[in-house]
């Protein structure tokens, strides 16, 4: 069914979570939608039929500390988080571990570090990250793992189809791979 409803996502304008139960972890439903479809406006009604806020917009790492560090495990949320409430990381500094992707066509001293997640099923697994501005861009392979401190900015780019995080790196060093997928479940 994960993958059905899904494919019903991929392109809706709005989802709606009809008298969602608040026992369940309605936090990984929105992150597996905005995963997929990122411009999707999602609404969550309580048991009583009710529109409010469920996430009281606590992240599980310190917004607030002078070097926001991202654990592996909640990478996934940060990448939703930081597409979804700019004013909480717009000039920020954040640390987190990811795998350097180079895509055909981007300037030499861009990349894109990340991680892959599987949002639905094994055969349903992307790429997960962000535009990274660093003069060290050209000496890092494609594949290598590395961690990059940044700090965000937003602007408009054609690969986001609008406006999105831009990360300038302040410093990226070597990393241990890590082998587990984000998840969202």
């Amino acid at each position: 069914m994960k993958s059905l409803f899904m494919e019903m996502v991929r392109n809706a304008d709005l989802v709606l979570f009809n008298r969602a139960d608040t026992e369940l972890p309605l936090a990984n439903f929105r992150g597996r939608i905005k995963v997929v479809n990122p411009g999707a406006e999602l609404i969550f009604e309580d048991e009583e039929g009710e529109i409010e806020d469920i996430f009281d917009g606590e992240m599980p790492f310190d917004v607030k500390a002078e070097t926001i560090e991202i654990p592996n495990e909640d990478y996934g949320i940060w990448y939703v988080d930081v597409m979804e409430n700019p004013d909480r990381y717009k000039g920020k500094v954040i640390e987190f571990t990811a795998k350097v992707l180079k895509p055909k066509g981007f300037p030499s001293k861009v990349f894109l570090p990340g991680r892959m997640a599987m949002t639905c099923c094994a055969d349903d697994t992307t790429f997960l990250g962000y535009i990274c501005k660093s003069a060290y861009a050209p000496k890092l392979q494609a594949g290598e793992w590395v961690k990059v401190r940044a700090k965000v900015q937003y602007g408009h780019v054609s690969v986001y189809k609008g406006t999105g995080p831009i990360l300038e790196a302040e410093h990226i060093e070597e990393a241990e791979p890590i082998e587990e997928l984000v998840y969202f479940n």
